[in-house]
């Protein structure tokens, strides 16, 4: 393939050793694949971002709903204790008086 298209371009140190890191046998095939892995597979690791998202918010939603239903549980079984508790005193009274 020919390619006509020769351009001059200077890149910092780290640059240069993001594009070595690429697959291919010269610089510019490396810098080539780079630039179309960032082009084709950007929208799709976008897309998969939002979906982590979602399931992180969904995750949050689940976790704070069980985290209320567990306190109102909670609540609820103190309230049933203290009960029992006067439940007994009066049980213990009633025996007294026997």
């Amino acid at each position: 393939m020919a390619k006509n298209n020769i351009r001059s371009v200077r890149f910092s140190d780290e640059m240069i050793e993001i594009i070595n890191q690429q697959v291919g046998d010269n610089f510019t095939q490396k810098f080539e694949r780079m630039v179309y892995n960032c082009y084709m597979l950007l929208p799709e690791k976008e897309r998969q971002a939002r979906e982590w998202d979602e399931r992180i918010k969904k995750a949050k939603d689940a976790y704070f709903a069980l985290h209320k239903r567990y306190g109102d549980a909670a609540i609820f079984l103190t309230g049933l204790e203290n009960r029992l508790k006067g439940l007994e005193r009066c049980f213990d009274e009633f025996e007294a008086t026997m």
